[in-house]
């Protein structure tokens, strides 16, 4: 495909800004995935092999020859195979595990060897890992999802329920699932059950949805592309940590900066997002059944909810509003079942369980110090926000009875809790973007690493000096989890 590269090349230079090929090429690759998407609906649901071999062959095309994946698509093919043996021989009580386990460690080879080639090369390249990231959230949820179907249903929860698989697929359907060409390469990942769901989607009424609720995602990928193209190479970490630049501004304005940069750097997965999940909405993707009156139900299968990221009042808002299919990969496959469910009653335990969940989240991710760097910061600081905000609750809850100048402490409460979310989020997010252990503190060093300071902060004031029992002297005790109301 030298022709196409030699236009993305062009395109590139003359209108893009230079945005690196490998970057253009995937989205050249989602775009190219509705039109296969329209074709993909054509295939009768009476012939499920057929969609599947559609599948298979679509993300062959689209990954390998578009993309020029090659070393990649080997990777994943002899992967998948390899998976899907340890699904087949393993013992059920290990299964799952084994395959978690040598899932992540295939990862974790193709993460080392993308770094050592980036250090050789000096810069970052886009390669096959991300969509091997997908794959394996994939491949280990299926896993689990079939020993869910051995185990008596009265243990498991209503998700578990829901996706477990009573035995393992055939070949041809679960590469069918796991080479899923519009969400292969950025996502969304999704359960086998949901698949299943839409391959057997055989509803004029539903399918008659599908186009205008795909291209609505399509045209916010679009929007936010253009974001990405104006400000992207304007607004970045990196000016962060050069002196020169941060030592001719104020606090404020370098604080301003890193939010507008964290906004700039989230549109570029926003565009990738969005296209991706478009695509995968007009295959019929995220369809889960009729209800009474015969009107169809969609299922969420966003990655992101850009609101909720850049809206959000509290950093737990923020942080489950993004990567979503990685978010509830980690809570129902990692969390509950690799961390002790009843330790997670404590508060203590609950923080070193949420800490080791983030960690196998930057184990995922790959290597770079960076991420182990946002990953601990954000497993911390998320702990100190529901810690002050279980405490703070009860000086800003509302009744019906609340007073007019109550209720506007209440509105200053949420914006200063946008804004210190919001400021937090970025600060966290930094060195997962630029990688680099040495800028990473600079970055923060920039911004006098107010928030590990605030951190200490409030695990030294709530659990060391009684700050907590003094509030509760003040105003009562603090909300439970469970009475907070949403956004709190």
């Amino acid at each position: 495909m030298q022709q196409l590269n030699q236009a993305l090349e062009w395109l590139s230079r003359s209108y893009l800004g230079g945005i690196p090929v490998d970057r253009i090429a995937t989205v050249v690759g989602v775009l190219l995935s509705y039109a296969l998407a329209h074709a993909f609906q054509r295939i009768p649901a009476r012939r499920p092999a057929a969609k599947h071999m559609f599948s298979i062959v679509s993300t062959v095309f689209l990954f390998g020859l578009v993309q020029e994946q090659y070393t990649g698509l080997l990777h994943l093919t002899v992967g998948a195979v390899a998976l899907y043996g340890l699904m087949r021989l393993v013992n059920r009580a290990y299964m799952p595990y084994a395959v978690f386990l040598a899932a992540m460690l295939h990862l974790s080879y193709s993460h080392v060897r993308r770094q050592l080639n980036e250090h050789v090369s000096g810069r970052v390249e886009l390669d096959y890992t991300g969509a091997q990231m997908v794959f394996v959230i994939k491949a280990t949820s299926l896993a689990f999802c079939i020993h869910d179907g051995q185990q008596p249903q009265a243990g498991l929860s209503a998700y578990q329920r829901k996706n477990a698989i009573s035995q393992t697929p055939d070949v041809l359907e679960y590469l069918g699932y796991v080479f899923f060409f519009p969400g292969f390469a950025v996502g969304p990942a999704f359960e086998m059950a949901t698949y299943r769901r839409m391959v057997a989607l055989d509803n004029a009424r539903a399918q008659s949805q599908l186009p205008r609720r795909a291209y609505a995602k399509l045209f916010q990928g679009v929007l936010w592309m253009a974001v990405f193209v104006a400000y992207g190479g304007t607004y970045t970490f990196q000016a962060l940590s050069e002196r020169q630049f941060y030592a001719q501004r104020s606090f404020p304005a370098i604080a301003l900066h890193l939010c507008v940069a964290g906004v700039a750097a989230r549109a570029a997965y926003y565009t990738a997002w969005k296209m991706g999940e478009g695509a995968c909405i007009l295959t019929g993707l995220g369809f889960d059944g009729l209800d009474k009156q015969g009107n169809a139900l969609w299922m969420d299968i966003a990655n992101v909810h850009v609101r909720g990221v850049e809206l959000g009042s509290s950093l737990r808002q923020l942080i489950d509003s993004w990567n979503i299919g990685t978010n509830t990969w980690l809570r129902h496959h990692v969390y509950l079942r690799l961390a002790s469910q009843q330790a997670a009653a404590k508060s203590r335990a609950s923080t070193r369980a949420t800490v080791l969940t983030f960690l196998v989240s930057a184990w995922w991710h790959g290597f770079y110090p960076g991420y182990y760097l946002t990953f601990v910061l954000a497993a911390l600081a998320a702990n100190a926000a529901r810690i002050l905000r279980r405490n703070l609750h009860a000086l800003v809850a509302l009744d019906e009875h609340s007073s007019a100048t109550r209720r506007t402490v209440r509105r200053a409460y949420d914006v200063a809790g946008w804004i210190l979310s919001k400021y937090t989020l970025d600060f966290v997010a930094a060195p997962f973007m630029v990688l680099s252990f040495g800028t990473s503190l600079r970055i923060w060093q920039a911004n006098c690493y107010v928030v590990p300071l605030a951190v200490l902060a409030i695990f030294v004031a709530f659990s060391g000096l009684g700050a907590g029992r003094f509030l509760h002297k003040l105003v009562g005790p603090p909300a439970s989890s469970a009475k907070l109301v949403k956004g709190d």
